[in-house]
C-alpha cells in the first residue's frame, strides 16, 4: 500500500493507493492543496497589495472581469513558488520548510507576474486590430488562425492555469503573432504554406482536448512546443527556446499514440 495526499477540492486528505505510480501521482496536488491552506492569510494579504493599475484592470476586463485579475496573479505566483518538489514532501519538517519559503516569496512573485501581465495584455492589445484584414476576404484563412492561437493563449484564466515557464515566454509568442499578422497580410500564400506546416499537431490538440486529454504531461509538452515551432516558422528571428522542429514533434505525436 502507497500512502499519499489527495487534493479533495477544498482540502486536502490522505488516502492508501494500491498503485505507487497513481500514489505518486496524486501527491503533489495534494501536498499544494495543503500549502494553499496554509497560505490562506498571505494569499488573502498579496490580492490587497498588489499594486494593478486602472488601465491594466481595464485591459484585463476585455478577457475576465476585473475582480479575478488580482486572484490570478496571486494564482500566477503561487504556480511559481509550488512549481517544483511538492512530490517529496512527506514530514512536517520539509512542509514547514517549504511553506516558510513560499510565504516569504509569494508576493515578490505576484508582482513579478503583475509586471508579465501588463506586458502581455499591452502585446494583445497591438493583436487585435492586426488581425482586421484590409480586404474583405483577403488573408481570412491566415488570420483565422492567428485568432484560433490567440484565443488558446489569452482566455478566461490564462494567468492561473498557463505553467509558470510558459507564462515567461507569453510575450514573444505575441511579438511573433504580431510578426506573422503583418507578413500574411502582404503575402497569405506564402503563410498558408507554412501554416499547413503548423495544422497537424494543432489539429491533434484539438483531439485531445475533445477527449479530456490535453492536461496530461505528454500532450501539455506538445502543446508548448507547439508555440515554440509557431516562432520558428513564422518569427524565426525572435528565437525558439531549445532545438524545435516539426520532426521533433511529429516523434512526439507518435509517441502519444497519434
Amino acid at each position: 500500500a502507497y500512502p499519499a495526499l489527495v487534493d479533495t477540492g477544498q482540502e486536502a486528505a490522505l488516502r492508501i493507493f494500491a498503485d505507487r505510480n497513481e500514489a505518486a501521482a496524486a501527491h503533489p496536488q495534494g501536498v499544494r492543496r495543503l500549502l494553499e491552506i496554509a497560505l490562506a492569510d498571505k494569499i488573502k494579504q498579496a490580492r490587497k497589495q498588489l499594486p494593478v493599475s486602472p488601465k491594466t484592470g481595464l485591459l484585463y476586463a476585455a478577457i475576465e472581469t476585473q475582480e479575478r485579475l488580482r486572484g490570478d496573479l496571486v494564482d500566477a505566483g503561487l504556480n511559481a513558488v509550488l512549481a517544483d518538489g511538492l512530490g517529496d514532501i512527506r514530514d512536517a519538517d520539509a512542509f514547514n520548510a517549504r511553506h516558510a519559503s513560499a510565504a516569504k516569496a509569494l508576493f515578490g512573485e505576484a508582482m513579478s507576474r503583475l509586471q508579465l501581465a501588463e506586458t502581455i495584455l499591452g502585446l494583445v492589445g497591438q493583436i487585435r486590430p492586426a488581425l482586421e484584414s484590409p480586404l474583405m476576404g483577403w488573408a481570412s484563412g491566415n488570420l483565422d488562425d492567428l485568432r484560433a492561437q490567440l484565443d488558446g493563449l489569452v482566455h478566461p484564466g490564462f494567468l492561473r492555469d498557463t505553467p509558470a515557464d510558459a507564462l515567461a515566454q507569453m510575450p514573444r509568442y505575441l511579438k511573433a503573432m504580431l510578426m506573422r499578422a503583418e507578413r500574411a497580410k502582404r503575402d497569405p500564400a506564402r503563410d498558408q504554406a507554412r501554416m499547413l506546416e503548423i495544422k497537424p499537431f494543432a489539429d491533434a490538440l484539438a483531439d485531445a482536448a475533445a477527449q479530456g486529454r490535453a492536461g496530461d504531461p505528454g500532450w501539455q509538452a506538445l502543446r508548448w512546443e507547439l508555440e515554440e515551432l509557431r516562432v520558428q516558422v513564422f518569427a524565426q528571428e525572435l528565437g525558439a527556446r531549445g532545438t524545435i522542429s516539426a520532426k521533433k514533434l511529429a516523434q512526439r505525436l507518435a509517441a502519444l499514440g497519434r
